[in-house]
């Protein structure tokens, strides 16, 4: 799922749905290893240039959004770039799949990885500048359990591809247990005056009407594929951050 440890030669496609559970796991590790040298580089920044604490909040953020790019090496935002290409193109059938696997970058695509970059980056600022670092934490393992919860909304189309492997990981039963442990986890922040307590039903409500639709774009083009996981992974990772600001 990530750069930060060496591959391991012994693991196939077979292997993504039985680590399917690791996922909220796996993304709070990554949360933490993008997150901790943001903060510390916000520090130095902060330190340098006290006067201009928004500059240096917004020069951390973009560290955080490179760091999380280098770590993933931009699978997921080419999963949101490709979705965006062929859910913007209008095409049915098969079209809709050949322009979904096509690898160049079409206008859609590109406005896409624009507003959804943009977006985060924005967000990823206030956090900062707020001193909310526990919310980027959380971001990745937020945007992984999407995945799981996507995946429990539409059948894969190919059950053989690595989207379909994955997604036969997931079951009804594995996505309420995230989603209890995602409202926990949200109970808990407002307990601890992170956030308000108006905000975990707005978090939890939008973030369930965003995969709702990606699922039934999903369902109308004959099922789900790795490129969607991917635009939820990052379209989940965005509303996390903003519905949280």
């Amino acid at each position: 799922m990530t750069r930060l440890v060496p591959p391991r030669p012994d693991c196939s496609g077979r292997d993504l749905g039985p680590s399917l559970p690791c996922y909220g796991p796996a993304g709070l590790c990554l949360g933490l290893a993008v997150t901790v040298p943001c903060w510390l580089f916000f520090l130095l920044l902060t330190r340098r240039a006290p006067a201009e604490p928004l500059l240096c909040a917004a020069l951390a953020a973009w560290l955080w959004m490179a760091l999380e790019v280098w770590s993933t090496r931009g699978l997921h935002w080419d999963g949101l770039a490709d979705l965006g290409d062929a859910s913007g193109s209008g095409a049915q059938g098969e079209r809709f799949w050949a322009i979904l696997r096509d690898s160049r970058l079409g206008a859609f695509g590109a406005l896409h990885l624009l507003l959804a970059f943009g977006g985060m980056w924005l967000t990823v600022c206030w956090h900062i500048q707020a001193g909310q670092w526990v919310w980027l934490v959380a971001a990745p393992a937020w945007g992984r359990a999407c995945v799981i919860w996507l995946a429990a909304l539409a059948p894969p189309r190919e059950p053989d591809s690595l989207g379909g492997l994955t997604c036969a990981g997931a079951s009804h039963a594995l996505a309420r247990w995230y989603a209890l442990a995602a409202l926990l986890a949200l109970c808990g922040l407002a307990l601890l005056g992170h956030q308000a307590w108006w905000r975990v039903p707005v978090t939890a409500l939008g973030q369930f009407f965003i995969l709702r639709q990606i699922a039934a774009l999903a369902r109308s083009r004959g099922g789900i594929s790795g490129d969607f996981l991917g635009a939820g992974i990052q379209w989940g990772q965005l509303w996390f951050l903003a519905s949280t600001v």
